[in-house]
């Protein structure tokens, strides 16, 4: 019930990465389509379908700049969790190995207070006594720095409530987020714990070893700059050549009607030079 409870907490976080990555991937795919697309039509002489899919290219290439990639395991929510997670698991790992050594320690302590209560009578008043002297001088002491106190109590009093409020209210915070933990833990044996111990240093090892602002490397960076500025040329060539396809059309119309109007124009050369 504990954990359907957290995952519930967390499946907006994760779905949203989800979504978004999935975007990315999906625009990114749909964008080397679209580049194929504009290729075989550029080879096929339909300018105006280029011209379309540059259009269609541009918009993409926008909305995949507005997109964001980013690990589930480094979003903020869920990577505060991460560390109060490893952070109780590996004091519960803690606990079990110490676990033996505090029963053998708390033996020697009985076997210690045994031989402390085989101690003569009068050794022990004489150390009592010693101490009471000790505590009531001490006692005098104290009572001397409290009344010196006094003055300067009454002016700190008003702080101290009000880090006392910020205290608590610390307190009752760090004891809920610990109590979600304990209980998702109460019910793990020592040897899920340590499964899952690995699991959360392996997941965030390798969240951290992938490039959070995927840089490419110098050589696929440098190939990928002189590939956009080829692009930017194509784009241009592709504007060019779709206007000068434009352009011909226009003759080529313009031919046309001159051939359709010759033989009218010849035959009335004609009727001229008979007249």
């Amino acid at each position: 019930h504990n954990w359907d409870a957290l995952l519930k907490k967390y499946e907006p976080v994760l779905q949203d990465c989800l979504l978004g990555n999935r975007s990315t991937l999906k625009i990114k795919s749909l964008i080397l389509r679209l580049q194929r697309l504009q290729e075989k039509a550029i080879e096929e002489d339909d300018y105006d379908r280029a011209d379309k899919f540059r259009w269609k290219l541009e918009e993409l290439e926008k909305e995949k700049n507005s997109l964001k990639f980013q690990l589930p395991s480094r979003h903020p929510s869920i990577s505060s969790f991460l560390d109060r997670f490893v952070t109780q698991v590996q004091a519960a790992l803690r606990w079990a190995a110490n676990h033996r050594v505090r029963h053998e320690e708390t033996q020697l302590c009985c076997e210690n207070e045994y031989k402390l209560l085989r101690s003569t009578y009068q050794e022990r008043m004489q150390i009592s006594t010693i101490k009471r002297n000790q505590l009531l001088q001490e006692k005098k002491w104290l009572q001397k720095e409290i009344e010196d106190l006094r003055a300067r109590l009454a002016i700190l009093e008003a702080k101290d409530q009000q880090l006392r409020r910020e205290v608590e209210e610390q307190d009752r915070l760090i004891q809920s987020q610990d109590c979600e933990l304990t209980a998702l833990l109460g019910c793990i044996s020592l040897r899920e714990l340590q499964e899952i111990s690995k699991a959360v240093d392996d997941t965030l090892a390798s969240s951290y070893q992938i490039p959070f602002s995927l840089d490419l490397p110098g050589t696929i960076k440098s190939l990928q700059e002189k590939e956009q500025s080829f692009n930017m040329s194509i784009k241009e060539t592709t504007a060019k050549v779709c206007t000068s396809q434009k352009l011909c059309s226009t003759l080529r119309r313009n031919v046309s009607d001159i051939e359709t109007q010759l033989p009218a124009l010849l035959e009335a050369k004609m009727l001229a030079v008979s007249g």
